[in-house]
């Protein structure tokens, strides 16, 4: 075995690299993160009258085997699944370790000087998987407060990072109440990596000219704000098609009951979605998209490259 980095990992494990494979090994075996163990239980799922979806015929519950891997990072992990086997993901609001030791902090609450940070994840055992940083990127969110990972996708080698924006704090006030992150702002685009995270290409777009044009200024509402990418296996090998599709959750302007936080990080009215032709190319090119704009009378989905004519999914 030809070995291109030994070091020391959370300082109790000596962390070996193959130079051909790329493969971790652990020289010693690390002490295990505390899981945390609860009673293990079904969760009670019950239809509500008005669902207008019909019940999975595929999956009959779900089952909570009450583990806890006791890893403690930071925030946002979305991981994407490369045709190395490894698992590349975002991460922010926090810390992760580098292989060398050293300790990278993202933040991306701060205004003009947000950072993301980007992680691998190697191993099969959930419970004990080796978690490393390969660094964090400034992206001013102005004239947003927060600038946030989302979608991301690695195929093919090149790594794609989207990211979006928040306001108008992360501890908003609204009445008596503090509402966090209550006003979702567009999706930015993406800043791309061809080396797997060791270096990377800008977003070409901004926050105030994002990819689509849209704007969350004030609570406007946006429709694709915090997208994430449909997940089709290890370097997108079960896409049906070829291209990669992304879901995103919104609002209309045209809410009958608008709420303070009607579009939020975490809260929406609507759902959407789009895809593309994954490239270099492609991604950061708006014309390149499609949008989900509803079905024809057979019943077959419409796409389209307008913008304006996306509709609800």
């Amino acid at each position: 075995m030809a070995f291109c980095s030994i070091c020391t990992l959370f300082s109790q494990v000596q962390v070996i690299r193959d130079a051909k494979t790329k493969k971790v090994t652990l020289q010693t075996e690390p002490l295990k993160p505390d899981a945390e163990n609860y009673e293990a239980f079904v969760w009670t799922s019950e239809t509500p009258s008005d669902c207008p979806f019909p019940k999975s015929e595929t999956y009959s519950q779900i089952r909570f085997l009450g583990v806890k891997s006791g890893f403690h990072f930071a925030d946002t992990f979305y991981p994407t699944w490369g045709d190395d086997d490894l698992l590349y993901s975002p991460y922010t609001d926090g810390g992760c370790w580098r292989l060398d030791g050293s300790w990278d902090n993202s933040i991306s609450w701060s205004g003009a000087n947000a950072t993301t940070g980007q992680a691998v994840m190697e191993g099969d055992d959930p419970l004990a998987l080796v978690v490393y940083s390969l660094g964090i990127q400034p992206a001013s969110a102005r004239p947003y407060e927060g600038r946030y990972p989302c979608g991301t996708l690695m195929y093919n080698g090149v790594w794609f990072y989207g990211t979006y924006c928040l306001g108008p704090s992360s501890n908003a006030r609204y009445g008596n109440i503090t509402v966090n992150w209550p006003w979702l702002g567009p999706f930015v685009g993406f800043r791309t990596s061809t080396d797997k995270g060791r270096s990377w290409k800008n977003c070409p777009h901004t926050p105030e000219k994002s990819i689509f044009g849209e704007s969350g200024i004030n609570g406007y509402p946006v429709k694709i704000g915090s997208p994430h990418f449909v997940d089709f296996g290890k370097n997108m090998q079960y896409s049906p098609d070829g291209k990669a599709y992304m879901v995103a959750h919104g609002a209309d302007i045209s809410d009958p009951k608008p709420r303070f936080w009607n579009s939020s990080w975490i809260t929406g009215d609507n759902v959407y979605m789009l895809r593309v032709t994954p490239s270099v190319e492609n991604m950061n090119d708006a014309s390149k998209w499609e949008f989900y704009g509803g079905k024809d009378d057979s019943g077959n989905a419409i796409w389209t490259n307008d913008f304006s004519k996306i509709n609800l999914y």
